[in-house]
Parts: C-alpha cells; structure tokens; sequence
C-alpha cells in the first residue's frame, strides 16, 4: 500500500495518524493548497491540470487522503489516471449523480466519470440524504441507473415519487395523490448487510475495482464532515470492502470527507456552497480527533488489501 496525501485545506497534515506513514518510502505528500480556492465545489480546468501533473501517473495499490468533502469530484481525476475497464465502489451519503450543469464538481462527478468507456460501473452505498427524494427533479441522471452503469444502495429501504418511467414500479403517489411510477429503493440495513453486499459483489463486472470513501457516510461520531451526515458504521464499510475484494482485485481508494474551513472560495463557490449545504461548523473543536482516529482505523484496514 502506498499512502498519499494531497494537502489542499490543511486537514490532513494536522492529523497524526495520516502523516505517521509519510516519513517513510511508502508514502507521497502532494502540497495543493494554492490550488484549492479554484478546485472546491467546482474543478477549474487549468487548475485540475495542474493537480494532474504534480500527481504523475497512478500507483497500484495506492490510497489517497485529500481533505474535505468539498473536493470529492477528485476522485474523477484519481480514476481517470487508469485506462484499463474497471468499476468504482462509492461510499457516501450523497449519490453526486447531476446531469446538470456539466462541469466537474462534487455533485455531478459520479455522472461525469460514467461518460468514460472504461467504467464498466459505479456502485454508490450507504446514501440517506434528501437526494433520493424525487430525484428527477433535482437532475439525477436517471438513465444511468435504467442502464444498469449506476447502482445506488440507500442505507433505508422506500419509494420516491418519480415523474416518468422507472426501472421498478413502486406504486407511490406524487404530493396531490396523483398514482405515478417510482423507484424503490432496497435498505441495506433491511436484512442481512453482509449478504446484500455479496449479492451486490458477485453481481458486479469481471474487472478490478476503485474504491471511494465521502467519510459524510459515517455517523458524527466517527466523522466531522462539511456536509450532512449518514449513519452508515465505519465497522460496516471496512467490512464492505473486505467482501468487495473477496470478489475482484482492488486498485486503489481515495477517502475524503474531512473538516476544513471554506476560506474565500470566490463568489460563484460561496453561492454554490450556500445553496447546496448547509455552512457547517466544527463547534467542539473535535474534528482532528474523531477524523484522525477514523482514518487510522481505515489505514490499518486498508492495509491488508492493497498489498
């Protein structure tokens, strides 16, 4: 396993848990900062370009640690590096799945990634944000999912009102009782996790994976995010991963969903920023500890896969 750290909003290098591996011949430190004001929420071309270059080509078995969840549309460039067929596994609470606008920002990554012939497939576990909730309105690319490229795995099972046709009849009815199509959604914590995630593993396409980790998935006592939070356990997504390797070969993981403060991003950032989230706070000071500790939890599990 080869660490890499790109230090885009500081959160990372304050963390003794991440930066204990860098000393060593084993790990990279990426130094990004005066890239971020052009990178958060949204990918400015040049500086994306920039970022590409000081990375250089990818490592097997590589995981890489960039900060906060306002930069998880990196995971798109740290994909891209590999131009054999793979898929992605894609833990987070939101399903950053926008047609709409079509640049490369943290909405609308997971749609834009697909666009490449490469990706057999992305598999998005653990969501329970607001999303899922009449998604056709809030420009999810639905086709994706009818396609079979997208699979979404909320952690709660339920029906949302869809306004045209979808890949299964739910039977709900829109705000004014109106019968309409849906699309029902299958809980992971319905049932057995373990075996929903085999299923979902053994359906999966016969080449190696990317894993993606938003840490917004884990509950706030495992994770201090900049965005609204999940409740999917830690415990749990360590043991998803370990069944998706039982099942085909791991490339590499990036994790972000770290706290940092936004800073000046520009006025079109901070408009997006306010209009997309809530302006979070770390008002316990606590964001380094739990962050720290979770990470160090996912290193050393980490450890034993990408070998």
């Amino acid at each position: 396993m080869r660490i890499k750290v790109i230090d885009l909003d500081g959160a990372l290098t304050v963390q003794d848990e991440v930066m204990a591996g860098l000393p060593g011949c084993d790990a990279d430190l990426f130094i990004a900062r005066d890239l971020a004001p052009r990178l958060r929420l949204l990918a400015g071309r040049s500086a994306l370009k920039t970022l590409a270059e000081r990375l250089g080509p990818p490592t097997r078995g590589e995981i890489c640690f960039y900060g906060s969840g306002d930069f998880h549309h990196l995971s798109h460039l740290l994909v891209s590096r590999f131009d054999q067929p793979m898929s992605v596994v894609h833990f987070d609470n939101h399903p950053d799945w926008t047609r709409f606008p079509r640049t490369l920002n943290c909405g609308s990554w997971v749609s834009r990634l697909l666009e490449q012939r490469n990706i057999e497939r992305v598999v998005t576990l653990g969501p329970c944000s607001s999303d899922l909730n009449a998604p056709q309105l809030k420009g999810a690319d639905l086709p994706l999912l009818r396609a079979g490229r997208l699979e979404v795995h909320p952690l709660a099972s339920g029906a949302t009102f869809y306004a045209g046709p979808g890949f299964e009849t739910a039977g709900v009815r829109g705000a004014a009782g109106i019968a309409a199509d849906g699309l029902r959604w299958a809980g992971l914590e319905d049932g057995d996790f373990a075996a929903h995630v085999e299923t979902i593993a053994g359906q999966l396409p016969a080449t190696p994976l990317w894993i993606t980790l938003d840490k917004d998935v884990l509950g706030p006592d495992e994770a201090v995010t900049n965005w609204d939070q999940g409740r999917l356990p830690l415990h749990l997504v360590l043991q998803a991963i370990t069944l998706f390797a039982r099942h085909r070969p791991v490339l590499g993981m990036d994790v972000c969903g770290d706290y940092s403060p936004e800073g000046d991003n520009g006025a079109l950032r901070t408009l997006l920023a306010n209009l997309d989230r809530d302006q979070r706070r770390d008002p316990h000071g606590n964001a380094i500890a739990i962050n720290g500790a979770t990470n160090g939890r996912i290193l050393r599990h980490m450890g034993d896969i990408l070998q």
